[in-house]
This record gives C-alpha cells, sequence and structure tokens, in this order.
C-alpha cells in the first residue's frame, strides 16, 4: 500500500491579509464562482487560463466545481482557496497551489482575480498570503509559476514579489493561429527568508 505522508499534514483552511480572506471552499458557494464568470466579462478574460470559464455554465455546474475542489483539497491533490474581499465579502478569485513534487517539496502556485477588480494590488496581497502559506504550512522547499508569456500583468507580479526567472520555453501552446510561450519562476524557501513580506 502506497504511503502518503501528506495525508497526515493539518492545514489551516482560511488564511487573512489586511483586505483578503482566502479559504478552502466550503458546500454553496457555487453561487459565488458562477456569479464572477457572468460579471465584467470574466469568463472571456480567463476562457485561456482557468477550466472554470469554459466548464462551469450552470449552478450546478459552478457547485460541483467547488465540491472538486474540496474533494482535492481532502486528498492533498490540490489546494485552491478562493478570495473574498473582507470589506463587502465580494468573491473576486482564487489561489491555486498544486503539488509539483512532494519529496522535494515543491509546488506549482496560479492565481486569477476578477477582470473588475484588477489594478487594485489584490493579485500581489493574496499571491504573497499564498506563498507564506506554501512555505510555512506546506513546508516546501520551493514553489513555482508557470504563465503565458503573453499574460504581462500574471509574470510581472511573479517578478515583483521575488520570483526568479528559470527559463522561457518558447511558442509551446497553440492558441488559435498563434503560438505562444510559458515563462517559468521559482522561489526557493531560502529567498523567502530573506524577503521582507511587508513590501
Amino acid at each position: 500500500m502506497e504511503r502518503r505522508k501528506e495525508l497526515l499534514i493539518e492545514l489551516q483552511e482560511k488564511i487573512e491579509s489586511e483586505r483578503l480572506i482566502i479559504k478552502k471552499y466550503e458546500k454553496g458557494e457555487g453561487k459565488d464562482l458562477l456569479n464572477l464568470l457572468e460579471r465584467n466579462d470574466n469568463r472571456n478574460f480567463l476562457k485561456e487560463h482557468v477550466d472554470e470559464a469554459t466548464h462551469v455554465i450552470t449552478l450546478d455546474d459552478a457547485e460541483i466545481r467547488v465540491r472538486a475542489l474540496r474533494a482535492y483539497w481532502e486528498a492533498r491533490s490540490r489546494f485552491v482557496m478562493g478570495i473574498w474581499v473582507k470589506a463587502t465579502k465580494t468573491y473576486i478569485g482564487n489561489i491555486w497551489i498544486e503539488p509539483n513534487k512532494w519529496e522535494v517539496p515543491s509546488f506549482e502556485l496560479g492565481y486569477f482575480i476578477d477582470k473588475g477588480y484588477t489594478g487594485k494590488g489584490f493579485a500581489t496581497e493574496a499571491t504573497k498570503r499564498a506563498v507564506k502559506f506554501i512555505f510555512e504550512e506546506l513546508k516546501a522547499h520551493k514553489i513555482i509559476i508557470l504563465t503565458r508569456d503573453t499574460n504581462i500583468p500574471s509574470y510581472k507580479l511573479a517578478e515583483r514579489i521575488g520570483f526568479t526567472k528559470e527559463g522561457h520555453i518558447r511558442e509551446n501552446i497553440k492558441d488559435g493561429d498563434k503560438k505562444i510561450g510559458l515563462l517559468h519562476y521559482s522561489l526557493l524557501k531560502s529567498e523567502y527568508l530573506e524577503w521582507d513580506i511587508s513590501k
């Protein structure tokens, strides 16, 4: 029988930053996901980046997705947390953490924010808090961010919070008639310990 020690890890299911609550999804929160996709042209904005944008059409779809994300969390196969603005209780996106190699351990980090809430620092604030969670709760050695080379806000965010660009995999994704590359960023635990998280 496979021994999966990661199943024994006790994790906080809700974390906070100055303006945000970031937490494991609960039953009934499918409505928040569907509402996000239906406003601010988010479905079109996100369709290149997240499955929810194309696969979640109805309230049932959204609730099934939320419950699947809860199940992944319990199985320790991925950790996806919703992001809510404290002041208004508005759901504005998610943080996505997937184990890359438990033996290192390393994790891949992703994020998306409602188009109507971009440019306000919420993505940076949520991502910084997620980095702290990954290093301190999941005991990571390394965090990886992969982003399209056309997604300027995403790779600028990675650079802004101290990630190092490790590589550029050129023209390896087909998007219509275009070929798009991937940028590979990482942050090590040793670098995080030297990093002033308040910046």
